[in-house]
C-alpha cells in the first residue's frame, strides 16, 4: 500500500519549556527520529506538519502549515491529509519516541479498502499515532469549521462513519505509545 507519512511537530511546550520537537535524543532530534521510523516503515513520501515560526530546512521534507491556527493536533492533521500524494497518511506526533517502524506496520496491516486505523489502548484512544484515509480530510475540515477541535471526537466519529477501524493494543506493544510531555519523561540517551 502506498501511503504517506507525516510528523506532527506540534508547537511550544510550556511543560517541557522549549519546542518538543528539537529535543535531542543521542544523535538526532525527535523530528528526525520520527522522519526515521516513519520512512522504514515504507512511506512514500513524508510530510512535516509544523508551526511557522520554527525553521524546518534542515530536515529536507516537505512542510505543511495548519490552515486554522491553534486548533491543535485535528488542524496538523488536516493540513497533512489535504497535502499528502497518497490514499492513506500514517500521522507520527513527534513526542512518542518509542514508536517503531514495526507497531507502525502492525497499524498499516489494520488498514482496508478506504478504511484507515486507529490504535485503542481500553478505552484510550491513540490518535497520533495512527493511519488516516484521505477521505477522512471532508470529516476533519468539518469539525475544525465547527470549532470541534478534539482529536478524540473526530476519531469516534471516523469510527463511526467507517473510515477508521480500531487495532486493540497488545501488552507487549504499550511501551510504542509512550509521550514525552514533562521534563521528568526525557531521556536523552534512549
Amino acid at each position: 500500500m502506498n501511503f504517506s507519512g507525516a510528523v506532527l511537530a506540534g508547537g511550544r511546550s510550556t511543560r517541557m519549556g522549549t519546542d518538543k520537537a528539537f529535543l535531542r535524543i543521542g544523535h538526532e532530534v525527535l523530528i528526525e527520529r520520527q522522519l526515521r521510523c516513519l520512512r522504514e516503515s515504507g512511506a512514500a513520501e513524508l510530510l512535516l506538519s509544523g508551526r511557522r515560526s520554527a525553521d524546518y530546512s534542515q530536515f529536507q521534507t516537505k512542510v505543511v502549515y495548519d490552515e486554522e491556527p491553534d486548533a491543535g493536533p485535528l488542524a496538523g492533521l488536516a493540513a497533512v491529509l489535504d497535502a499528502a500524494a497518497n490514499p492513506f497518511v500514517l500521522v507520527l506526533a513527534v513526542d512518542m519516541p518509542t514508536m517503531t517502524p514495526a507497531m507502525l506496520a502492525k497499524i498499516l496491516a489494520r488498514c482496508w479498502e478506504n478504511s484507515g486505523c486507529v490504535p485503542i489502548q481500553g478505552e484510550r484512544i491513540e490518535p497520533l499515532a495512527a493511519a488516516y484515509p484521505k477521505r477522512s480530510l471532508e470529516l476533519a475540515k468539518s469539525r475544525l469549521a465547527n470549532g470541534e477541535y478534539s482529536m478524540h471526537g473526530f476519531v469516534n466519529q471516523a469510527i463511526i462513519e467507517c473510515l477508521l477501524r480500531p487495532l486493540p493494543i497488545k501488552p507487549e506493544d504499550r511501551q510504542c505509545f509512550i509521550n514525552w510531555n514533562e521534563p521528568s519523561e526525557w531521556h536523552p540517551s534512549l
